[in-house]
């Protein structure tokens, strides 16, 4: 049995579909299904249900499948530390965020960590991924906390019971354009008139994409946005917005400064395109380092006055 076996089993478990996972780990498909059948006969059982689609674990994958992740992740700690990769740091500890979240959120957040009761000395290693990434990274042990946007109407892997969760604060996304001529909002949206608009949109795999994309459809608004941009990243649909291309959904943690020098304008009246969202911090459910414990346990009693209120 070769570890990269248990890796192409965790990553067709997390995507679903084996051309996506061949492509991840850089293989042909043909070669990676070979590669899950050679687990498959190893173990003696199938792990994948092949009748259905899209792809869906058996209940012997479903119940192997913590079992992989728990033998990857300590053969790669063990494997990084032996090459002298990594040196373990009882005080450091890693945090995995979205991008938006390290560089509009995060800094506050860990100043005001660093101050709350039992926290103690505290080294910050902070990694930046889209939440896909940030979730498989808190799976197999490359870092001990993510922190992630959340709404209850866009279901996330961190869902699973393998993860527990804190509520740190909270933001609004809400739609935004560049100033025109007469100092208002070059473009408006507005329900009472029936006018397209040009709309800079979020990827359809990001996070922020599904939650958009199914407010703009909720809100009946999806027959008026004509797509002129699109990127997964906040600062990008900002830099679009700012230079007068159109409207962006964006978080008011990450247009403080321009809202409040009028670069920028809200373009819906009375916060009527609004989406609020929770910022949660999840760790894995079981007992972690003694700093993962006690920043957790300082996480949960921290005041959550120093984000962004909704």
């Amino acid at each position: 049995m070769e570890i990269g076996w248990l890796e192409d089993f965790i990553s067709l478990a997390s995507s679903g579909n084996f051309s996506r996972s061949a492509e991840e780990r850089n293989i042909s498909q043909s070669a990676f299904s070979r590669r899950i059948r050679a687990l498959e006969h190893w173990l003696g059982t199938d792990l994948i249900d092949r009748s259905r689609f899209p792809t869906t674990l058996t209940p012997a994958g479903h119940s192997f499948y913590q079992t992989a992740l728990d033998v990857v992740r300590v053969l790669q700690r063990e494997r990084a530390e032996f090459r002298g990769l990594v040196k373990r740091d009882a005080r450091t500890i890693r945090i995995c965020a979205t991008h938006t979240l390290a560089i509009h959120f995060a800094p506050t957040w860990i100043a005001a960590l660093r101050q709350a009761e039992g926290a103690g000395e505290l080294n910050v290693k902070m990694m930046t991924a889209d939440l896909h990434d940030c979730g498989q990274a808190l799976m197999e042990g490359a870092c001990d906390l993510v922190l992630a946007f959340n709404t209850s109407t866009v279901p996330s892997m961190f869902g699973m019971p393998r993860f527990e969760a804190a509520n740190i604060g909270g933001d609004v996304v809400t739609p935004v354009s560049a100033i025109g001529g007469d100092g208002a909002a070059r473009h408006t949206i507005d329900a009472a008139i029936d006018e397209p608009f040009p709309l800079l949109a979020y990827s359809n795999n990001s996070y922020l994409g599904r939650l958009v994309g199914s407010a703009l459809e909720t809100w009946d608004l999806i027959r008026r946005a004509r797509p002129s941009f699109e990127s997964s990243l906040v600062e990008a649909l900002k830099g679009m917005a700012l230079a007068g291309e159109g409207v962006a959904w964006l978080p008011r943690s990450a247009i403080a400064s321009e809202l409040a020098s009028g670069r920028i304008a809200l373009c819906a009246p009375h916060g009527e395109y609004d989406l609020p969202v929770e910022i949660r911090a999840y760790r894995r459910a079981e007992r972690e380092r003694s700093v993962v414990e006690h920043v957790w346990r300082a996480i949960t009693d921290l005041p959550k006055d120093h984000a962004f209120s909704a």
